[in-house]
């Protein structure tokens, strides 16, 4: 009964800001979301690039998001 008084406050005070959860569940979950943040930044800059003079730059970024893509869905499953 205790721990999940406990869980529940830490839980509370997280979404105020005030305290850092431990729980490994959900520091994962905030890990693959910024993951996911960070892989729509990639998309986006790979779009905004120049096809003529960056290529390679631009299909490197979308390769690298679509490999951490591919991991954060076997991961999350």
């Amino acid at each position: 009964m205790n721990t999940s008084n406990n869980y529940v406050k830490q839980i509370k005070n997280a979404k105020r800001g005030g305290y850092t959860p431990t729980i490994a569940k959900d520091i994962n979950k905030h890990k693959i979301q910024k993951a996911i943040r960070l892989i729509d930044q990639w998309r986006k800059l790979a779009n905004e690039l120049k096809p003529q003079m960056q290529i390679d730059m631009a299909l490197t970024l979308e390769e690298c998001a679509q490999d951490l893509d591919q991991i954060l869905r076997r991961k999350s499953l």
